[in-house]
């Protein structure tokens, strides 16, 4: 006996509780609820990514028409540039970019028509493939008259604004599924449904219905089409090379055979295969959330019994076939519905929703690393002379971190809600996950004939792992402060809390990574101090220590709110250790500076200032690895919120002591002096959470009264030592 057999609706995997006569939502609420589903998020990454995709193909068409004229503009207008401002470098940039920008603007217009292509292509599918379908089902036939009362109670059940019209498909037609236009779907039920037993039949109806409760019945279509849609794109710029080459009298085939088109077609190849697969989760997903809604508050017993008697005859099926044609073999790949083996799996836990598997982190990330390139391509051409000129280097970050984002937080969080008793996060996922976005950095659409920046393969994919963990971290903590009877309104607001989180990692964690890649590669020689010009020496610390607080105050309110709440793998033990390591760390850091403070005045006030910085994040650091020390990966919690609590504190007693010893001359940027050690731990801890989070979770043993502190002091005071006595952290250029 599960949920699924009591009169209590189950709540579908990201798809809204149904009740009956429930008030039919309109298509604002249907276009939301299918947005915050693994299946629409999955879908809107596919599609953004199809679109950089197009506006890549576009880049590709304009230079084999417009680069010649192109550079000779940039040409021309640097000179000028350097004629009217010899002296002022700066202005003369600005001057350059106002100059070229009608070239740049012409570029991002031809690029853009390869997404408005993909739109086109892909809006033509959606009309002919339903049709299709319906015409080779046919002719169809009206439905036996016992299906109408069914399909009224399913449409009561399910909230439909009006019941979709049913028929029933030619001899010999096995697959039921829905088409036809939002406002008068047609559901397909494959031939001979009146023999066959009320309740499957039934199953059978309300299943399809689901698809047009959920609001996917147009997406299946979409997603077959995108494969299309990439391959019609993608072909154009190769087909506009050859029409040129042929214009000229030159052979095609020499002409093609050149590094830079052999790039393109591997890493046209890794695209349509990368669409392909995510094309194919979308499809299997759909099929997922539609089984549970149908069975929400009902008895699964029809669609069970279904899904049983498919899975004997594709057995029986299987036994008098080839193996790569038998429906377990090569071939399921192409499938577009799972198993009804998989099905049944799923029906049967006592909380019906979709896991995140390796399949869908290893593609989140490969299509959000290819995504890299032709956004930063797009700000580099589009924003320079417009009042967004000085986020083009973060749009990247922004854009993809928010993809994947919708992505990761939908499925993860949606995932601890259902289960918060376990860690939704497993290594498999985690190195699938950074093994894609490696693969999405290798096959970059940008700069195909060059080497791959090596540098931005390491630290790129490991730093989408960190945002990934910590927002599976913070998913947990989310999932046990909300209280089992807030049901309906943690339903409404998981999607925002969870896309809002988990962007703010991916989005910090992307442009913190791009700009360490970057510093490696132009400042070999600064050796460990590269990790400071992200932290302590960063433009924009401030906003990183505003999101690391946010995060901070997130996780200790969750922290507060879960003490009323039963806990899972939590008690009063982390309520203990956590008073432990902070004044422990705090003061370790602090012995360490005040030993050292002789030495580093003869350093300089500008050297003390920094090493105050470092030692306030390396507090901060010492007080999470002592809480993960005794509760394993559990420590991650608390110590979201205990380790920049550390490092403020740190940080607070720091400046109170150089407030009082300035002197003529030297000034300190309050400001500048509290947020960049925030900053700094963001990058220093960063490098610790994948092992941690990979640490088995454990509550801590009685030594933890005495081991935490011993820890936290040591640790403190060894750390803040090692960065003071061996240098390395000092940057000089």
């Amino acid at each position: 006996m599960t949920e699924l057999d009591t009169p209590t609706p189950v709540e579908a995997a990201g798809v809204g509780r149904t009740h009956t006569a429930a008030r039919p939502p309109g298509p604002g609420a249907r276009a939301l609820r299918l947005l915050r589903s693994p299946t629409g998020s999955r879908y809107v990454l596919l599609v953004g990514v199809l679109l950089l995709a197009g506006a890549f193909a576009g880049q590709i068409v304009h230079n084999q028409f417009f680069g010649i004229s192109w550079a000779t503009r940039q040409q021309d207008c640097s000179i000028e540039a350097a004629r009217r401002y010899p002296g002022d470098a700066l202005a003369g940039e600005l001057w350059q970019m106002r100059c070229a920008q009608p070239a740049a603007r012409r570029m991002t217009a031809v690029s853009l028509s390869g997404s408005a292509a993909v739109l086109l292509v892909s809006a033509g599918g959606l009309w002919v493939l339903p049709r299709r379908a319906l015409r080779r089902a046919g002719p169809l036939k009206p439905a036996p008259e016992g299906t109408q009362e069914w399909a009224d109670q399913a449409v009561d059940d399910l909230g439909l604004r009006s019941r979709p019209r049913i028929v029933e498909a030619a001899e010999g037609w096995e697959q039921p599924f829905t088409a036809g236009p939002p406002g008068a779907p047609v559901v397909v039920l494959p031939a001979g449904v009146d023999p066959v037993d009320s309740e499957t039949a039934r199953a059978i109806i309300r299943h399809e219905f689901a698809h047009v409760a959920a609001g996917d019945v147009r997406l299946v279509w979409l997603a077959r089409s995108t494969l299309v849609a990439t391959v019609v794109v993608l072909a154009v710029p190769v087909l506009s090379f050859a029409a040129e080459m042929r214009r000229k009298g030159i052979d095609v085939g020499d002409a093609l055979v050149q590094p830079m088109w052999g790039g393109y077609a591997g890493r046209s190849l890794l695209l349509l295969a990368a669409v392909f697969a995510v094309s194919q989760m979308v499809l299997r997903s759909r099929e997922h959330e539609a089984d549970i809604l149908s069975v929400s508050g009902r008895s699964r017993a029809g669609l069970t019994a279904m899904l049983a008697g498919a899975d004997r005859t594709r057995r029986i099926r299987g036994a008098y076939q080839r193996w790569w044609r038998a429906p377990d073999g090569p071939r399921s790949v192409l499938a577009n519905h799972p198993s009804p083996a998989r099905r049944m799996e799923v029906l049967r836990a006592p909380h019906p929703h979709l896991r995140v598997t390796w399949p869908d982190a290893a593609v989140t990330g490969l299509l959000g690393a290819l995504a890299l390139a032709p956004v930063s391509r797009l700000a580099a051409t589009a924003l320079p002379g417009t009042p967004l000129a000085p986020y083009v280097t973060l749009a990247p970050a922004l854009v993809v971190g928010v993809l994947m984002a919708a992505v990761w937080g939908t499925q993860v969080w949606q995932d601890a809600m259902r289960d918060p008793g376990t860690f939704p996060l497993s290594a498999r996922s985690l190195a699938a996950l950074g093994a894609g976005t490696a693969l999405g950095i290798l096959g970059r659409f940008e700069d195909i004939a060059s080497p791959p920046a090596w540098n931005a393969v390491a630290i790129v994919p490991a730093a989408v792992c960190v945002a990934a963990a910590l927002s599976t971290v913070l998913a947990r903590a989310y999932a046990s402060a909300v209280r089992p009877s807030h049901h309906r309104s943690r339903s409404r607001n998981l999607f925002v809390v969870a896309l809002a989180v988990t962007a703010a990692l991916f989005v910090g964690a992307l442009r913190t990574a791009q700009e360490l890649a970057l510093y490696t590669t132009m400042l070999p020689h600064v050796s460990w101090a590269w990790l400071t010009l992200p932290g302590i020496h960063s433009p924009h610390s401030s906003s990183d220590a505003v999101v690391v607080g946010f995060l901070a105050l997130l996780a200790l309110g969750w922290g507060l709110r879960s003490a009323s709440v039963a806990r899972a793998g939590t008690g009063s033990a982390a309520e203990t250790t956590w008073r432990l390591a902070l004044p422990s760390a705090v003061a370790g850091t602090l012995a360490a500076r005040w030993v050292s403070r002789h030495d580093q005045a003869q350093a300089g006030f500008v050297s003390t200032l920094q090493y105050d910085r470092m030692a306030a994040a390396a507090a901060g650091l010492v007080c999470l690895l002592a809480l993960c020390s005794v509760r394993g990966r559990a420590g991650l919690w608390p110590g979201l919120w205990a380790a920049p609590l550390t490092t403020v504190l740190t940080t607070g007693v720091l400046w109170a002591v150089r407030t009082q010893s300035l002197t003529s001359g030297q000034a300190i940027s309050h400001v500048g002096y509290f947020a960049d050690p925030l900053a700094q731990l963001a990058v220093l801890g960063g490098l610790v959470v994948i092992p941690l989070a990979l640490l088995p979770a454990r509550d801590p043993a009685p030594v933890a009264r005495f081991l935490v502190p011993c820890l936290g002091a040591f640790g403190a005071a060894l750390l803040t030592a090692a960065l003071v006595r061996t240098d390395i952290i000092m940057l000089r250029l």
